[in-house]
């Protein structure tokens, strides 16, 4: 399935380049299970990487299936400690991931993905995401995965290393039942020799030198031995008289032939004489997974209880700041602080006219209008710029030059160019907005895990289909963060720009009725500014909810 032929492999550093692997040569056999044992840092992901078509080698020879160079193919999958789901995709949707990158039907999809879940026990968990799974859940989805998208050849980067000692046996259990149904090809790199002796058909040692090359190849006999065979059978006594067992005592036999060979002698066998090599060179109960199924959309049922709960708070605050309002005004018995009353008056009364309504309108449009224009060319260059060094070190610069200045400062130039309407007004906003967005952006972009971005592509997907099953959800929250945060930062703007050579807004309309000495509508107006951002704010709030339920733990 796999021949390496004296590859080596260095990372490039500036003035030179660090070797870390060197005469690779080995045949990984169709249809086995190949295990690569070292200690961290020798190289083990390294070689995976090249085998998988994500990193070329730097000398050598690679054939995958008979084709030379690694390149990523449609029936490779790599499993990577992480396990490399889509934390914003279903059970379902991330097992269907290889097949919708082939743009397969989605109706096909399905019908071949059911009858995989269903066989790792995952069924019933379909629409949950992984961020309510367990380790070893999320493991199994991998795994389907890799099924559904009929890989031939499997690569498993230490995927039990951060399990507990009881799901990772488990799991290697399910490993093996999977693969010995499917007949998929499995190359397993691990730090664990127990590991490497009780998977493994053949095993091969990574030095740790550097550069580290591979030792002589090491046959465990695991698949060519019967499993019954490597148990001591009992003598004819033995036989006769069957053993008495205490009542109490857990009935044992008969053990699966998984669970004998990891009692056998041979196993134990294998593992000192790996040990002598390398030295010389749980799931979850049931009950509590039923739990996690039962609660599988909780967080969408969860959404409106909490927006009302968010939204009492809200209204408990607001009858706070009130009665500190009505406090102050009944003790200081200025004008330019009229009571909560006069105020509620005059604001229903223009509501009831329609005079804050037009005015609300005109606001609205304004910022609507400059996150439309500014919002979208921010947030692709911010991506481009966080994905691209070259197009970083372009546009980072420029943006970070004008970023830090007050756009206020902007205005009476704006006007000149655009005049004293909606467009230098819109343009004011915009520029607040697009630095906002570019930041958030390109950094959230750059924070992207890269075993996430070698996932999707090892499944051979493309720049397209890169972008958006990865690096657009990935970003998701942090568009959302940096569009909070620049709808407070409009809004300020919107105001101080609609007292200048303005007609409508609320800016205006403030501005207007404190120069007409008209207090009570004054804060009219105030409190309609007041109910426009909240409902803003509300509405995004809203919005992260939807988009971002995956996030949801509990």
């Amino acid at each position: 399935m796999v021949r390496l032929e004296n590859v080596g492999f260095s990372y490039p550093l500036k003035g030179g380049s660090l070797p870390v692997l060197s005469g690779i040569t080995a045949r990984l056999e169709r249809g086995a299970i190949t295990a690569i044992v070292g200690r961290s840092g020798c190289g083990k992901t390294s070689l995976l990487r090249i085998i998988a078509g994500l990193s070329a080698p730097t000398s050598g020879k690679l054939d995958v299936d008979g084709k030379s160079g690694g390149a990523i193919r449609e029936k490779t999958s790599i499993i990577f400690q992480d396990f490399g789901l889509l934390p914003w995709a279903s059970v379902q949707a991330n097992a269907e991931l290889g097949l919708r990158v082939r743009k397969v039907r989605a109706s096909e999809c399905r019908a071949r993905v059911d009858p995989i879940l269903a066989e790792l026990g995952l069924r019933q968990f379909a629409k949950i995401y992984p961020a309510r799974l367990s380790g070893g859940m999320r493991q199994r989805v991998a795994v389907a995965r890799a099924l559904a998208s009929d890989s031939d050849l499997l690569l498993l980067d230490e995927p039990f290393s951060s399990l507990d000692a009881i799901t990772r046996e488990s799991l290697q259990e399910t490993l093996l039942e999977a693969q010995r149904k499917h007949g998929t090809t499995i190359i397993l790199v691990t730090h664990s020799i127990e590991e490497a002796a009780y998977l493994a058909d053949t095993v091969y040692v990574l030095d740790g030198k550097n550069p580290s090359t591979l030792s002589t190849r090491f046959d465990t006999g695991r698949r060519a031995a019967a499993p019954g065979s490597l148990i001591p059978r009992p003598s004819s006594s033995e036989a006769a008289e069957p053993r008495q067992r205490d009542s109490h005592l857990p009935d044992r036999s008969p053990a699966p032939a998984t669970l004998r060979y990891r009692e056998s002698e041979a196993y134990f066998a294998n593992i000192a004489a790996l040990r002598a090599l390398f030295e010389g060179g749980g799931r979850r109960k049931e009950s509590e997974e039923s739990a996690i199924a039962e609660g599988a959309m909780a967080p969408a049922r969860r959404i409106l209880p909490k927006f009302f709960a968010k939204l009492g708070k809200i209204v408990l605050a607001a009858f706070i700041l009130t009665l500190f309002w009505g406090a102050i005004s009944s003790i200081l018995k200025r004008p330019f602080l009229p009571s909560p009353i006069a105020a509620a008056e005059s604001f229903a009364k223009k509501i009831a006219d329609g005079t804050l309504f037009i005015h609300i309108e005109a606001s609205l449009r304004r910022i609507f209008l400059a996150l439309l224009i500014a919002g979208p060319p921010a947030w692709a260059l911010g991506l481009l710029s966080g994905r691209k060094k070259s197009a970083d070190t372009l546009a980072s610069p420029m943006v970070y030059l004008l970023h830090p200045l007050p756009k206020v400062a902007f205005l009476p130039l704006l006007m000149l160019f655009f005049g004293l309407g909606d467009a230098s007004k819109v343009a004011l906003m915009g520029l607040v907005i697009f630095g906002q967005l570019f930041v958030g952006a390109r950094d959230s972009a750059k924070a992207i895990p890269s075993s996430l971005i070698d996932t999707i592509r090892s499944l051979g997907a493309n720049a397209w289909q890169n972008l958006g099953y990865a690096i657009l959800p990935a970003t998701v929250p942090s568009l959302i963060s940096s569009l909070r945060i620049s709808l407070g930062t409009a809004i300020a703007v919107l105001f101080l720009s609609e007292t200048f050579a303005s007609m409508d807004g609320l800016g205006w309309y403030i501005m207007d009725s404190w120069s007409r000495v008209d207090y009570p509508d004054m804060y009219a107006a105030i409190m309609a500014l007041s109910f426009v951002g909240l409902a803003l704010y509300l509405a995004l709030d809203a919005l992260e909810a939807l988009a971002l339920r995956w996030r949801e733990t509990d």
